[in-house]
């Protein structure tokens, strides 16, 4: 009995090795029969199982009651083979099959409400959107990370969490976003305005106290800053009939990937060089230019120094206080060298965090939309890149992809434009002195 167990194990690994590789793709008919067939096979192998385990309990309880009659040796023999039903936990055979189910049927419902109106479009897809509760008759795809996976959210939208299209949306936006990667990111249910307190005690110190001498009073100065929630738009992306039915690629993750590089570019625009009005406040609006260089085109190795001198320790101490500059000013840099000889920007390539290049220990963050040297323009930061806030709005319509079947149907054409909402600013009371972002600015030619 003992090899049997053994043998159905290796048959139900095999078979749920099968499923797993056919689970996330879109199945051809003869696929999808083959696919069933070894969901069924699978089912097949627990029943055997069961009856196997409790054949073997039932031999392990008889030999108990038969007490003194058996010996030691066959007591202990018995008991090695009765294996726990634990070892083989119904439940979780279950729960692989379901979540098996659950994904194939979550991508063939996005796949339906992609391909929805298209010659693509076939009679399973409308099936699993059916069971995943996805209105693929909308023109409208909500991705609310705050709502139960699959569940409506009433009118033309569905809500979806953890979807492939969005995960590869969002992560190409965080690609093309360096400041995603590297600010504060806080995420709201709703678009409505954030206030936040901001108090500036840094001038304040405490003080020492005499035996009986009375403390002083000394009120610090407070104020507020609002983070929005503006929208942005992917602009509208276009694709043919024909792509469906014949590229090798799933379409959805193709207009996911153009749509997240397209919003990566213009919130990175706007988070580095925003001017607050209608828009985020750009880290370069909200740093602060006490220092500058003596040149309107070079920079010298003094002049970096300087301005890591103007940021106060405690930021400057940050796990996350960084450099940041275009990919131009950042080849300047590294053609600088201190009086010993020794290179301003240095990189050791040995690992992924290497690749970044660092000046003094700091890494160097490169965003091409900050700009280059030149007539009082602010070319390069230093701080603490964290104190950067942006506000993101998830819950809603915070993240929304719009299908235009009607549009573009003479042409055969399908047009996409995912939309989301955002806003930023760097968060201090203190904008001059203590802020935790400076930048150094060219002299004004």
């Amino acid at each position: 009995m003992i090899s049997q167990l053994a043998e159905l194990k290796t048959q139900r690994a095999a078979a749920l090795a099968s499923l797993d590789g056919m689970a996330h793709r879109t199945l051809t008919p003869e696929e999808q029969t083959a696919f069933d067939g070894l969901v069924s096979q699978v089912g097949d192998i627990d029943a055997r199982v069961v009856a196997i385990e409790d054949s073997i309990n039932a031999e392990a309880a008889a030999v108990a009651a038969a007490g003194a009659g058996a010996t030691n040796s066959s007591k202990l023999d018995t008991l090695k083979r009765s294996e726990k039903r634990s070892s083989f936990n119904i439940p979780s055979v279950v729960k692989d099959l379901n979540d098996v189910k659950s994904k194939l049927n979550h991508a063939n419902s996005i796949r339906g409400w992609f391909t929805k109106g298209t010659p693509a479009f076939r009679s399973e897809f409308a099936v699993a959107a059916n069971e995943t509760g996805l209105d693929i008759n909308s023109n409208t795809l909500v991705f609310d990370k705050r709502a139960a996976q699959s569940s409506a959210s009433g009118g033309n939208a569905a809500s979806l969490v953890n979807s492939g299209f969005f995960g590869t949306l969002t992560e190409a936006l965080r690609q093309y976003n360096c400041l995603m990667q590297y600010g504060t990111i806080i995420d709201t249910a709703d678009g409505n305005d954030l206030n936040f307190p901001c108090v500036d005690d840094t001038a304040v110190t405490g003080e020492l106290l005499g035996q009986n001498s009375a403390t002083a009073q000394t009120a610090f100065t407070a104020s507020t800053k609002t983070l929005g929630a503006w929208k942005f738009s992917s602009k509208q992306i276009l694709t043919s009939y024909e792509l469906f039915q014949d590229s090798l690629l799933d379409v959805e993750s193709l207009v996911a990937k153009i749509a997240g590089t397209r919003l990566g570019r213009i919130t990175e625009s706007n988070f580095t060089i925003g001017d607050g009005s209608s828009k985020p406040t750009g880290i370069v609006v909200g740093a602060n230019a006490s220092a500058e260089i003596a040149s309107s085109t070079a920079v010298t190795v003094a002049e970096v120094r300087g301005l890591i001198a103007t940021l106060d320790p405690a930021y400057a101490s940050s796990p996350t206080c960084a450099f940041m500059c275009n990919a131009t000013t950042a080849s300047q840099l590294a053609a600088l060298a201190d009086t010993a000889g020794r290179p301003l920007l240095v990189s050791d390539y040995v690992s992924a965090a290497g690749r970044l290049p660092t000046i003094y220990g700091y890494p160097v963050i490169i965003n091409n939309n900050m700009v280059s040297q030149s007539s009082a323009s602010k070319f390069l930061i230093f701080g603490d890149i964290k104190a950067y806030t942006i506000r993101t709005v998830s819950g809603g319509f915070g993240m929304t992809l719009v299908r235009q079947n009607e549009t573009y149907a003479a042409s055969g054409q399908i047009g996409w434009v995912a939309m989301a909402r955002f806003d930023g600013a760097v968060l201090a009371a203190n904008a001059t002195t203590y802020n935790p972002i400076q930048v150094l600015k060219s002299k004004t030619a």
